[in-house]
């Protein structure tokens, strides 16, 4: 049986294989990117991630690397985010998804003190991708939300 996951990539190599304007440099940079993008949410699933969030982020990944136009944008979109905090500002990279920093935040501060800055960071992301207020965050249980592709 075909999973969700890797029906997504047949669409996403469908749809690279067709467009006239993709560059044939980048096509099989983008094949490998594809796969190495399935593979982190097989990791991220082993790491206890909802699988409505690693749907969400699969898939806004394989538009990136449909989008990127170069080997760079491509690697970037296909790799996990590295956020980056410059004097008291986050740094926003326009091939990294909102859904998969969360993700990274919700593995690593289970093992690890975050600073404030990281803190409120996660608490932002949170707060954006499950479209919660701060206080049904940190105010008793929290509503059941499904999320899903937009």
């Amino acid at each position: 049986m075909i999973s969700n996951w890797d029906f997504s990539l047949v669409l996403a190599i469908s749809e690279l294989l067709v467009d006239p304007q993709q560059p044939s440099s980048l096509l099989d940079i983008k094949l490998h990117a594809f796969q190495k993008a399935k593979d982190l949410m097989l990791q991220y699933e082993k790491r206890g991630i909802r699988r409505d969030l690693l749907d969400v982020i699969l898939d806004k990944k394989l538009k990136l690397i449909l989008k990127a136009e170069t080997a760079n944008e491509v690697k970037r979109a296909s790799e996990p985010p590295k956020p980056v905090y410059n004097y008291g500002t986050w740094r926003k990279d326009p091939f990294s998804v909102p859904e998969e920093e969360l993700a990274m935040w919700a593995i690593i501060s289970p093992n690890n003190m975050l600073s404030q800055p990281a803190q409120e960071r996660y608490m932002d992301l949170f707060t954006r991708v499950f479209g919660i207020t701060r206080e049904q965050l940190t105010n008793g249980p929290l509503p059941d939300v499904k999320l899903e592709v937009q």
